[in-house]
């Protein structure tokens, strides 16, 4: 019995219908209202974050919103928003990695990209580039932000599947579609990409959760994937978020995590869980083709 994959995928459809639920839940404020401020039970006025209460069950954010109710609405924001980074990320990848394998023109490319980006943690160059004003303050923020992140890791993809290829290509039945002619487009279809596939959906879950902790890091750093600028006293401008996804739950924290530490605790809980959950997933899915190749 493959129980890395029972266990992912039970976790994952479990995800997927509280991403597709959530807003029908008696439990959740779609409203997302904010409490500015409360009255204690012992008397005087408290400010928020307000701690876990009848009210919040599992305390609010740093506005007197309901925290159960933004993570429960942010799981399907945050899985549509690591899906569409991986997916953009692999519609480059994949042809890079091909046309590296026949040009050594393209080959020279996937070089150089991967080098550029992987002397480093990918963190920093994501920070370097998103703190540029042109992405800061763009219409399309969010879309920038997500192009940024599937590109810095679009070598290293590219760059696995490549040396895929190669390893491929030393094979003996690879062999004998060369010698019997085959145009590269046949031989991508009939002797590379049969082999690849079951790479493709390991290799694809794997980086669903590599994304995802990505940019959970963002979220300690303040770069926020929607932002509303507000006017303050003093005539300077505070980016505020607008968006629910959980990284958003690490910002300032290390002030949150002595004072208010469901506001962390929230976000790194929701954050591995669905980590686990695709890491099982592709350790399931790598033994069931393994042992699915070995039969065969």
């Amino acid at each position: 019995m493959n129980k890395s994959l029972l266990f992912g995928f039970i976790i994952l459809s479990f995800l997927v219908v509280i991403a597709l639920i959530a807003p029908y839940l008696p439990i959740v404020d779609t409203s997302l209202k904010e409490t500015v401020m409360r009255q204690k039970e012992g008397g005087g006025l408290e400010l928020p974050p307000f701690g876990p209460s009848a009210d919040f069950p599992i305390g609010s954010d740093a506005n007197g919103v309901d925290l159960l109710s933004r993570v429960l609405l942010g799981t399907k924001e945050t899985l549509l928003t690591i899906l569409a980074i991986v997916l953009i990320r692999y519609i480059i990848a994949i042809p890079l990695a091909v046309a590296s394998f026949y040009s050594g023109f393209f080959h020279k490319i996937l070089i150089v990209w991967n080098r550029l980006f992987s002397f480093m943690p990918p963190i920093f160059f994501v920070i370097l580039i998103l703190g540029t004003p042109f992405i800061i303050f763009s219409g399309n923020r969010y879309l920038w932000i997500m192009l940024v992140l599937a590109l810095i890791e679009v070598g290293r993809v590219a760059d696995i599947f490549y040396q895929g290829m190669v390893d491929i290509s030393k094979k003996p039945y690879v062999e004998a579609g060369i010698v019997s002619g085959s145009s590269p487009l046949k031989m991508l279809k009939n002797y590379y990409w049969p082999p690849l596939r079951p790479f493709f959906i390991v290799q694809f879950f794997s980086d669903l959760g590599r994304t995802l902790f990505l940019i959970g890091q963002l979220g300690i750093v303040g770069i926020f994937l929607s932002v509303e600028f507000v006017s303050q006293l003093d005539g300077a401008y505070k980016a505020l978020n607008t968006s629910n996804v959980w990284p958003t739950y690490f910002v300032d924290i290390t002030n949150h995590i002595w004072s208010h530490p469901w506001l962390p605790i929230t976000g790194t809980i929701a954050i591995g869980i669905t980590i686990f959950a695709f890491s099982m997933m592709s350790s399931g899915l790598q033994k069931y083709f393994d042992k699915k190749y070995k039969r065969a």
